[in-house]
């Protein structure tokens, strides 16, 4: 018989900032956490590249900002790799089906290929971002323009996590692992 213990609660150990830390930190709006704030500074850093360097629509950018910004540098890393996974394989199914159709019916099967892709990756978590890219490939276009929205909506997602990530590691780096009951040891 194998013995599993666990704590009795999961809850995260924080050390709270005083009053004082905080508002050194950010003076004018002290209840924002160093989170937000990287997140707000990853989406900007993501807009100002894909709209001024590349000429482009920085809104999947943007999400994969938002995405990439975690908890933990591990949580980062595992959600970026979660949304690049599903916009690679909504993307490319995505261009795969709608540069020949149009068809309603045809374009909503076209989703079991991108299912199946993610469930052979073992990468179910990846099914609903790459959902979102697919339709958004298949129903934002027409059948001419839908590989270069694709290629575009897949290389402004990677360039969104990278910065995300990034900032989230350069700039008051967190953790680097979770304080939860799934990383202690099982005790037999």
């Amino acid at each position: 018989m194998v013995c599993v213990w666990r704590p009795v609660t999961t809850r995260k150990r924080r050390i709270p900032l005083s009053p004082q830390q905080r508002s050194s930190l950010f003076p004018v709006i002290p209840f924002l956490g160093l989170r937000t704030m990287k997140t707000v500074a990853a989406v900007f850093v993501s807009a100002l590249f894909m709209k001024y360097v590349l000429n482009q629509s920085p809104f999947f950018a943007c999400i994969g900002a938002v995405v990439a910004v975690e908890r933990t540098l591990s949580t980062s890393l595992r959600a970026a790799l979660i949304r690049n996974i599903g916009t690679l394989t909504g993307g490319v199914v995505g261009i795969a089906i709608s540069s020949f159709t149009e068809n309603v019916l045809l374009i909503s099967l076209g989703l079991i290929p991108m299912i199946c892709v993610d469930n052979l990756l073992d990468k179910k978590e990846s099914i609903v971002p790459g959902a979102i890219v697919y339709f958004a490939v298949a129903y934002l276009n027409t059948m001419s323009e839908a590989w270069v929205y694709g290629v575009k909506r897949i290389i402004g997602t990677f360039i969104g996590t990278l910065i995300g990530l990034a900032i989230n590691a350069l700039i008051f780096p967190p953790k680097l692992m979770e304080d939860d009951a799934s990383a202690l040891p099982e005790l037999e």
